[in-house]
């Protein structure tokens, strides 16, 4: 419990509004990528902390799909436990993010889902990051990506060039939540944002959760 007395990974009345208006955001035609500030400084301690004893090891340095090639210069625990803080953390999003969506005139989910993908990220400082991508198409509904420690630059671009790149604020404390497929009825590749990771100037540590109904395709 803080110092407020509120409990970590409670799914308050206040956080439950915060999803909703995010979920509003996300709705909009053109919009693929929302970030709100959301956790408190005990709970990106207490996460933190669970991620950083987890076993890592090195991604593969690069993932051909379809002829496109996307580098990956991190270390990753994957599958990662949902377990501790981090099964709390699943628990609080998958019931707030359905909740917040059947309050809108015009629900985003089609039905419940669990964030079944989870990943952990440590980027070491320096590291290139991981080339601009869409997540597969497997991964369905929305996918949460929290930051949980560093200096590094999450953004979204026009094309797998690069062009308009667009910073994400995805510091410590705040969610990012990126359209998936099935996303408000969303199909194809303009229901996924291309996005990528550079600029690691002091290193990144981040989770994120992904459904994923069906088998293997991570990166597209």
């Amino acid at each position: 419990m803080n110092l407020s007395g509120q409990r970590m990974f409670d799914l308050t009345a206040d956080r439950l509004g915060r999803i909703r208006r995010a979920l509003v955001r996300l709705q909009l035609p053109q919009t693929r990528v929302v970030s709100f500030d959301f956790f408190s400084d005990a709970e990106m301690e207490t996460l933190r902390a669970e991620a950083l004893a987890q076993e890592f090891r090195k991604a593969q340095a690069e993932i051909n799909h379809r002829g496109r090639a996307v580098f990956q210069d991190f270390d990753v625990c994957f599958p990662a436990p949902r377990t501790g803080s981090f099964e709390a953390l699943a628990r609080q999003l998958e019931t707030g993010l359905y909740t917040a969506s059947q309050s809108l005139s015009r629900p985003v989910f089609a039905s419940p889902f669990e964030l079944a993908d989870f990943a952990i990220q440590n980027y070491p400082r320096g590291a290139r990051g991981i080339g601009i991508h869409r997540d597969g198409l497997r991964y369905r509904h929305i996918v949460v990506i929290i930051t949980l420690a560093g200096v590094s630059r999450l953004f979204t671009c026009d094309d797998r060039q690069g062009r308009n790149k667009r910073r994400i604020d995805d510091r410590p404390g705040r969610i990012v939540l990126l359209s998936a497929e099935g996303f408000d009825g969303r199909e194809g590749e303009d229901s996924r944002p291309l996005h990528g990771v550079d600029k690691v100037e002091d290193g990144r540590l981040s989770i994120g959760f992904r459904a994923s109904p069906e088998p293997p395709h991570a990166i597209q």
